[in-house]
């Protein structure tokens, strides 16, 4: 049975979190929802999670906007690791210093070894922000009742300005989608124990 705990609020609404795994120091936490929708990178260019505007959104306006000055205290700065891009040596293979980051596609097995324990619903104001979520859940109808949507990995594709996604079943499609395209975020992060 998953463990709900809720910590932070994001456009308003208190944030919801799985906790994916947990050990004496710390929490390992998942949202539990698509909080929004951004671009990995504005352009279709070969980057990487360490060189994405993504990450840097995250770890600064997405953090100071989620948590109030207490909470972010308790969020742990993580030695994160992302993979080599296969075939392409120097777009991956980065340890990335961060308060938040979206899960690897290991991560995402481990943790998350079920598809329907993959798939996320999107908050209504996410939707609002990203016209590429509202067109998904509007022009979709069998997506429209669950309101499950894609949501990035930062993991690489099968080339450097792709990125891996999980579909709205929870599948995941390990070729990638381009960089500049807007997926929905999860974000995952480890809290200190109180």
């Amino acid at each position: 049975m998953e463990t709900i705990m809720q910590f932070g609020r994001y456009a308003g609404v208190p944030v919801e979190w799985i906790v994916l795994h947990r050990t004496q120091e710390k929490l390992l936490v998942l949202s539990r929802y698509i909080l929004d929708a951004r671009r990995m990178f504005p352009d279709c260019i070969y980057t990487s999670w360490a060189r994405s505007t993504l990450r840097s959104w995250m770890n600064q306006d997405f953090f100071q906007e989620l948590f109030s000055p207490e909470e972010q205290k308790q969020v742990l700065t993580a030695d994160v690791f992302t993979p080599d891009c296969p075939g392409f040596g120097s777009y991956g293979n980065h340890h990335t210093q961060d308060k938040l980051f979206l899960l690897s596609e290991e991560e995402l097995y481990q943790y998350l070894p079920n598809p329907a324990s993959r798939t996320a619903p999107a908050e209504p104001h996410a939707a609002e922000y990203s016209q590429d979520l509202k067109d998904f859940v509007n022009l979709l109808p069998f997506y429209r009742e669950q309101q499950n949507c894609w949501w990035w990995l930062r993991t690489t594709g099968d080339e450097p300005n792709n990125f891996g996604v999980v579909w709205s079943d929870g599948s995941v499609f390990a070729l990638g989608h381009y960089a500049n395209y807007e997926r929905g975020i999860r974000p995952a992060m480890y809290l200190a124990m109180q």
